[in-house]
């Protein structure tokens, strides 16, 4: 009979403390893709033009898990991990060093942490609040910035109008006890609105201001201030975005730069036209004294940048891209200061299971003696294996411009073998 009380009593207990987590909502999604090129300038960790280039293959994979714990609609905890590997790893040897566990016999560590925050929805004011390390775009088609970041964003809806305000913190210095906490830093603050003025109409500003103490941007502080839409005219999207940039590089210089572009998506036939364009202010002068005219990404080098409406492999890095991404310009849109222009154009379609796109885009820098960057062709078909899984191949081949002369380096090429299924 004893046995029997302590049995129920420990059974009540445990089910006591499990109707907190009972309660939550578990959800699971995910990703991988297998993605493998055969190329003369890219080689997985980085992209060289070259004379007499030779021609090689590399394999890679990524996967992706999201688990999210929803204790109610206004609650949730989300987490987003990352595996990626090289086939064949970083390096030739059994064992090697490193965080890929792509070499023989793998037992690498590889999970990579890529997002961890709370979602919370204010019982007070209502807005949204996002806690932690989270993804952040701005509204300029990731041309400034693309990335996860650590922080907070706060947001709100007004009828036909929504505010959101963010403080995220790029880079933090003052770990290592060599100068005051917060003394050297670099700080994101961002303040962006939209307005739907009818159902095909919304128009949005925004101010993004960058301060930085620590040396990773390039410069001592930016003030961005730009301007966007989202139009639907018949049958076609269209997307118009600008923005300027000023502040200061150091105590002596000054900075500024603009961006201009636009991108459309128009129904036609079984598919659509998408064309997009760009503009980037450069400088010849790159940061000498008297100013500096380059638009700017949020940190020097163009890592965070994208321009996935361009849909190009080569002249632009590919929005399709996983562990490894490369273009000419080495994901430097800004061309190393001398600003860029650019042009794109193709068409996307579906039949069936089947799917396809080709795409043409001729890229320029703003400044510079030589400024022809390429000229590049591709396209790229595909099949709906099953619901969540599909396979495509895809070729690309770029005309290079003036600016390559010197080098005498080949037209840049590659082909594309990738498997990718969702969950």
């Amino acid at each position: 009979m004893k046995k029997t009380v302590a049995i129920a009593a420990a059974a009540g207990a445990l089910a006591a403390i499990s109707v907190p987590a009972m309660a939550l909502e578990n959800e699971f999604h995910g990703m991988y893709k297998f993605m493998g090129y055969q190329s003369n300038f890219f080689n997985g960790a980085s992209a060289t033009l070259g004379k007499d280039a030779g021609s090689g293959f590399m394999a890679e994979q990524r996967a992706r898990l999201q688990y999210t714990a929803k204790a109610n609609a206004d609650l949730k905890l989300v987490t987003h991990f990352e595996l990626d590997t090289r086939f064949g790893g970083k390096n030739e040897t059994y064992l090697g060093a490193g965080n890929d566990s792509g070499n023989l016999d793998a037992d690498q560590l590889t999970l990579e942490t890529k997002n961890i925050y709370l979602d919370v929805n204010c019982p007070l004011t209502g807005a949204n609040v996002k806690v932690g390390m989270q993804p952040i775009a701005d509204s300029y088609q990731s041309l400034f910035i693309l990335a996860d970041m650590t922080g907070a964003l706060a947001s709100k809806s007004f009828g036909p109008a929504t505010a959101a305000v963010g403080w995220f913190r790029l880079n933090d210095d003052t770990a290592t006890g060599v100068a005051a906490v917060g003394k050297q830093t670099t700080d994101l603050i961002i303040l962006d609105g939209k307005y739907a003025l009818n159902k095909d109409m919304k128009v949005g500003a925004s101010y993004y201001n960058v301060q930085d103490d620590s040396a990773v941007t390039g410069y001592e502080l930016m003030h961005m201030i730009g301007v966007n839409a989202d139009l639907n005219v018949g049958p076609a999207n269209i997307k118009p975005f600008a923005a300027f940039q000023f502040g200061d590089i150091n105590s002596k210089d000054t900075m500024s730069g603009m961006l201009l572009g636009a991108t459309s998506k128009t129904k036609v036939g079984p598919g659509a036209v998408n064309l997009s364009a760009v503009y980037m202010s450069g400088d010849e002068t790159n940061g000498a004294a008297g100013g500096e005219k380059s638009f700017r990404a949020a940190v020097k080098g163009g890592g965070t940048t994208y321009f996935n409406a361009a849909n190009m492999w080569l002249l632009v890095r590919s929005g399709q891209a996983i562990n490894s991404s490369h273009s000419i310009l080495g994901n430097d849109l800004t061309a190393k200061g001398l600003g860029l222009m650019g042009v794109f154009g193709g068409y996307e379609a579906t039949m069936g299971k089947l799917f396809y796109n080709a795409n043409i885009g001729y890229a320029q820098t703003d400044k510079g003696t030589d400024k022809g960057i390429g000229t590049e062709l591709n396209a790229q078909v595909g099949y709906k294996v099953y619901d969540n899984l599909t396979a495509s191949g895809a070729v690309a081949y770029a005309i290079l411009g003036d600016k390559f002369d010197a080098s005498k380096a080949d037209d840049p090429y590659a082909v594309n073998l990738q498997l990718s299924y969702t969950f």
